[in-house]
């Protein structure tokens, strides 16, 4: 099928070929005076009839035929009312007669005569005069045939079709590439809302991670709390377990006594008897006010971590001493901060530095991580430092990794960029002062 229709496109060129070779061939006839029946010079047609006369043949001809007066010069052809001023210059001649010595030379131009099959299989014809279509007219922006010329395209201006058509396609591809670069950048464009997407899930299951641990801390907290409480409120049980045994005892001994005395005898003990029952009931009982135990529990949440992702682009066009801040952003305290990368290409390292933009000084716990698709390459660094807004290259990581590193062990992405995923959060005064000194780091 594919053959046969190749077949039938190449046959399809081939007669467009010849009919613009006998067009050509058969130009003088064609185109040939009315009067002098040579080849047109200066070609003019007549308004009326549309037939052709060399300018120098009709001026004569009408000037001789017609010498009383302008008003009674007539078309030798149709013989209708025809002045000098009126006569209508064939501009599309010149277009075709080169055409014609082009291919009189044998050099006629491939985009007009051609075998090479046309991408449509179906041929231009004229729906009037059932010619081939090989011109287009520039001034009415039609497509047209060689009967066309004179009939409705007086004093217009023609090029050859497939010059036209090519020069077309070839901008239409143009349009279509320009086409395809903007898709080009709209697909990066997904990529990136794609990765975008994958980062926020990333920092929502390290916040998930984080509230999961501050969970367990707390309930931690809480057994610990209740384990003491109950642990001191048993002491006080088994303290009074332990004296009742002993009063009960006490208490069954003087009553045996009692039983098997005589009276005599009882009448003899029963001082003592008496003196050992207020002794033990000289002891004062506790007030429960001092063996209870507050019913409250403290839960222990500490201060939750700022977290996000800081994506360093474009690094492998970073120069030396080059400089990457990240978007500045806020913690629960009215802190503004923002994360500064200094790439040291001469030293080979990477550094990696918290910075305070706005806020009143603070000690800061800072965690950074260097991600990497293999968790166990996943770089891990923790740093407690000082912030009071002064210089900020002493306050973070100068040697956070080395810049071979990076390279060697697939750091960057496909897109050449870094991320780097950061946890940032205030720390305790006695951290600080447990410290002893402006950063430590681990």
């Amino acid at each position: 099928m594919a053959e046969k229709q190749f077949t039938k496109s190449a046959n399809t060129a081939k007669d467009d070929q010849d009919t613009r070779l006998q067009f050509l061939e058969h130009f003088d006839d064609i185109f040939k005076c009315t009067i002098c029946l040579i080849k047109l010079q200066d070609p003019h047609l007549c308004p009326r009839c549309s037939k052709l006369y060399c300018y120098d043949c009709i001026s004569e001809w009408l000037l001789m035929n017609c010498p009383e007066s302008e008003q009674h010069m007539k078309c030798p052809n149709c013989k209708l009312d025809l002045q000098l001023d009126k006569l209508v210059k064939v501009r599309w001649f010149d277009e075709v007669e080169k055409l014609q010595q082009r291919n009189q030379n044998g050099v006629l131009e491939p985009s007009c005569s051609s075998a090479k099959p046309s991408t449509s299989s179906k041929r231009d014809i004229c729906p009037k005069h059932q010619h081939t279509i090989n011109f287009f007219c520039c001034t009415c922006r039609l497509c047209v045939c060689d009967e066309c010329l004179p009939e409705m395209h007086l004093d217009h201006t023609f090029k050859c079709l497939d010059v036209i058509y090519t020069s077309n396609v070839q901008i239409a591809e143009e349009e279509f590439e320009k086409l395809r670069h903007y898709l080009k950048k709209i697909g990066q464009l997904v990529e990136k809302v794609d990765r975008n997407v994958e980062l926020v899930k990333k920092v929502k299951e390290e916040k998930l991670r984080e509230i999961r641990a501050i969970a367990e801390s707390a309930i931690e907290g809480l057994e610990r709390q209740v384990g003491e409480k109950l642990q001191k409120l048993q002491g006080h049980k088994f303290a009074l377990l332990a004296e009742i045994q002993d009063i009960e005892k006490s208490l069954r001994h003087m009553e045996a006594e009692v039983a098997t005395s005589s009276r005599s005898a009882f009448l003899a003990k029963k001082s003592k008897i008496f003196k050992e029952c207020n002794k033990i009931r000289m002891n004062p009982i506790k007030d429960f006010k001092q063996i209870r135990v507050p019913v409250s529990l403290k839960i222990e949440i500490p201060t939750i971590y700022e977290t996000g992702i800081f994506v360093i682009e474009n690094f492998s066009s970073f120069d030396d001493n080059k400089m990457a801040y990240s978007n500045e952003f806020s913690d629960n305290f009215g802190h503004i901060w923002r994360i500064m990368v200094w790439c040291v290409i001469s030293e080979d390292q990477l550094g990696i530095y918290l910075e305070l933009v706005d806020g009143n000084p603070c000690w800061m716990e800072c965690r950074f991580q260097l991600i990497h698709p293999e968790p166990k390459k996943i770089i891990h660094k923790k740093i407690k430092q000082f912030f009071d807004g002064g210089t900020q290259k002493d306050w973070g990581f100068r040697d956070f990794v080395t810049l071979g590193t990076i390279l060697d062990d697939n750091y960057l992405k496909e897109d050449d960029s870094l991320e780097l995923l950061y946890h940032i959060r205030p720390c305790p005064a006695a951290a600080a002062t447990a410290a002893g000194c402006s950063g430590v780091s681990e």
